[in-house]
C-alpha cells in the first residue's frame, strides 16, 4: 500500500534525504566520521599505531585527491573525543610559522599576542562536539591561559605549551606553505617534539611523493617522522565507498553502474563521492510521491548523474582543459585527440607510441609514433596550462593527476550522449 503523506511532509522528507546524500557521499569536504570512511584499513591502522609510539610524529602524503585530509580528520576524531587539546589547522600560500601555530594554540585556549596583535579566542565548533568542520565557524571556549606579548612563536615555546597535553596537532595542506623560514621551524619543532617524547602528537599533511618534498632535506627527521603514503585506491576500496552509500541511504545501485563508477573514478575516491552523490540524488527523485519507495540508480539516473558529477567538478580542471585544446580561439581536434589518447592509458606514465595507439580507438587510424610529438610538447607549455609534463625522454603524464579521471567522465559523457554508451573503452574492463 502506497502512504499518502501530506504534501509538505513528502517534500521535506525528500529534502532530508537529499541532505543526506550530500552528508554520505561528500567530494568537495573531508569525511568527517568513522561512519562515513571507507577503505584505507592498513593506513588507518598504521596511524593509530603511530598517534600511540612514544616520540614518533606523522607525515601524511601522496597525490591530490586520493582522501588525505579525510585520513588525518579521521585520526583527529578518535583522539579530540577524548582529549580537548587538538587542534586542525588548514595552511595557505600566505601562512607562517606563527599564523600556523598561533591558531593552534587559541584552539586549545591559549591567548597569544603577536606584536600587540592578540590572537583568535577560540576553537573549532565541530571539534568541540566530536566532529571536525574544518574552515567553518568557530565558538568562543570559557577559560583561556594568556603568555605575554611576543615578538614570534618558537619551537621551543610550543614545545613548552604542548609537552605535557595529551593532544594532536593536524597541520593540514602543508605543501603550499612558501615561507622558508617555516619549513625550517617546523623541522626543529618536529625534532623537539620527538626527543622530549611529547604528549601532543604532530600530523603534517600534503601533496607530495617522498617525505622530503614536503618537510625538507632534513636527516633527523627520518628518524622521528613516519610517512603514511596514500596511493590512489584499488576498485574493492572504491566499491565500499558505494556499499556504504547504500547502506546509509537505502539506496540502491546496480551492479552495472558501480563497474562504471569505479572504473571511471581512476583510484580517486573524490569522483566517486562526486557522481554517486548525482546518482543518488537523481535516484531520489522517486521520494516526491511515495516515500516508501526505494531509490535505484539505473542508466537513467546514471546519465543524468554524470552531466551533474562534469558540470560540477572542479572548475580548475575545466578552465586548463579548455585551455589547453584552444588554437587562435578555436577547438583542435588534435590536441584534444591527444588528451583523450593520453586518458585512455592504463599506465600514468604514457610513452608517445602508445598516445598514437591510442589515438586510433577515437579515429580508426593508424598514426606513426612520432604523430603527435609536437602537440604533446606543445602541452607541457604554461600557454596550454602546463596540463603535460614530460617525465623521461619520450614519456609524458597529466601534471594534476586529477585531469585523467576528469577526462574520462567527459568521454563517457560524450558516449552517452552521441553513442547511447554503447562504446566500450579499454580502462572500463576489469583489472584495467
Amino acid at each position: 500500500m502506497i502512504r499518502r503523506e501530506p504534501p509538505d511532509e513528502t517534500r521535506q522528507y525528500y529534502l532530508d534525504y537529499l541532505a543526506r546524500c550530500g552528508q554520505v557521499f561528500a567530494p568537495f569536504a573531508p569525511i568527517e566520521l568513522p561512519d562515513f570512511f571507507a577503505g584505507r584499513k592498513r593506513e588507518v591502522e598504521r596511524l593509530i599505531d603511530a598517534v600511540g609510539a612514544p616520540g614518533q610524529q606523522i607525515a601524511i602524503l601522496g597525490m591530490r585527491g586520493v582522501g588525505k585530509t579525510s585520513l588525518a580528520a579521521l585520526g583527529y576524531f578518535f583522539v579530540s573525543r577524548a582529549e580537548d587539546d587538538c587542534s586542525f589547522v588548514r595552511c595557505t600560500n600566505i601562512s607562517t610559522f606563527d599564523s600556523i601555530f598561533s591558531e593552534a594554540l587559541a584552539d586549545v585556549g591559549v591567548v597569544v599576542a603577536l606584536n600587540g596583535v592578540e590572537s583568535s579566542h577560540s576553537r573549532s565548533a565541530g571539534a568541540a562536539g566530536g566532529g571536525l568542520n574544518v574552515g567553518g565557524s568557530r565558538e568562543t571556549r570559557a577559560t583561556y591561559r594568556a603568555l605575554a606579548p611576543l615578538q614570534k612563536i618558537t619551537p621551543r615555546l610550543l614545545l613548552q605549551q604542548f609537552a605535557d597535553r595529551d593532544g594532536l596537532i593536524v597541520v593540514d595542506e602543508y605543501d603550499r606553505v612558501q615561507d622558508p623560514a617555516t619549513h625550517t621551524q617546523l623541522a626543529e619543532l618536529l625534532k623537539h617534539f620527538s626527543d622530549a617524547r611529547s604528549r601532543t602528537k604532530l600530523v603534517v599533511v600534503g601533496v607530495a611523493e617522498t617525505l622530503s618534498q614536503l618537510v625538507g632535506e632534513h636527516e633527523s627527521l627520518t628518524r622521528c617522522l613516519g610517512p603514511i603514503r596514500l596511493d590512489p585506491m584499488d576498485d574493492e576500496e572504491l566499491r565500499e565507498i558505494l556499499r556504504r552509500g547504500e547502506e546509509r541511504l537505502a539506496v540502491v545501485f546496480a551492479e552495472s553502474i558501480k563497474h562504471r563508477i569505479v572504473r571511471l573514478a581512476d583510484g580517486f575516491p573524490h569522483f566517486v563521492h562526486l557522481l554517486a552523490r548525482s546518482c543518488a540524488q537523481a535516484a531520489g527523485k522517486v521520494l516526491i510521491t511515495n516515500r516508501d519507495a526505494r531509490p535505484v540508480v539505473g542508466n537513467e539516473e546514471y546519465h543524468y548523474g554524470l552531466r551533474s558529477a562534469v558540470e560540477d567538478a572542479e572548475p580548475q580542471l575545466a578552465e586548463d582543459y579548455e585551455r589547453a585544446i584552444v588554437t587562435v580561439k578555436r577547438k583542435s581536434e588534435k590536441f584534444e585527440l591527444v588528451l583523450w589518447a593520453m586518458a585512455l592509458s592504463s599506465e600514468r606514465r604514457v610513452q608517445v607510441g602508445d598516445v598514437a595507439a591510442n589515438a586510433g580507438f577515437f579515429t580508426g587510424d593508424e598514426y606513426a609514433n612520432s604523430a603527435f610529438s609536437y602537440h604533446l610538447g606543445e602541452l607541457v607549455r604554461k600557454e596550454r596550462s602546463c596540463i603535460l609534463t614530460r617525465v623521461d625522454e619520450g614519456f609524458y603524464r597529466f601534471t594534476n593527476p586529477l585531469m585523467r579521471p576528469y577526462i574520462r567522465f567527459r568521454l563517457e559523457l560524450e558516449n552517452v550522449l552521441a553513442h547511447g554508451g554503447q562504446l566500450s573503452f579499454p580502462f572500463m574492463k576489469q583489472g584495467a
